[in-house]
């Protein structure tokens, strides 16, 4: 399977976020939705290679699975983007270290 792999750091707040999100980053606590959300955009990638891929994953520093979603499409925002998918809330992944350790220094990996 071709997964997308968004890496996120500390929650942060933020002003004049395009996606309108108040903060980004990851909490204890986070739902899989808000981690979705805080998780998805916006992003510097290859649309093309992004929308080949079947899943996003996105994850925190420690390497545990925050949420899993199906990538429908891809929104621009100025010269980023953000995914556009179907969450797959209660997968089984969620709540686990991933298979796919993120050892990119980028927040963006594919596997």
């Amino acid at each position: 399977m071709e997964v997308l792999q968004i890496l996120l750091g500390p929650e942060r707040a933020v002003e004049g976020d395009p996606l309108g999100r108040s903060a980004l980053g990851w909490r204890t606590g986070m739902t899989e939705a808000e981690a979705w959300e805080a998780g998805r955009g916006v992003w510097k990638f290859k649309t093309d290679r992004a929308l080949a891929q079947e899943v996003a994953q996105v994850v925190n520093a420690q390497g545990t699975v925050l949420a899993v979603a199906t990538i429908t499409g891809i929104s621009k925002h100025g010269d980023r983007f953000a995914l556009e998918g179907r969450l797959l809330v209660g997968d089984a992944r969620v709540g686990r270290p991933t298979a796919t350790p993120h050892r990119s220094r980028n927040s963006i990996a594919y596997f």
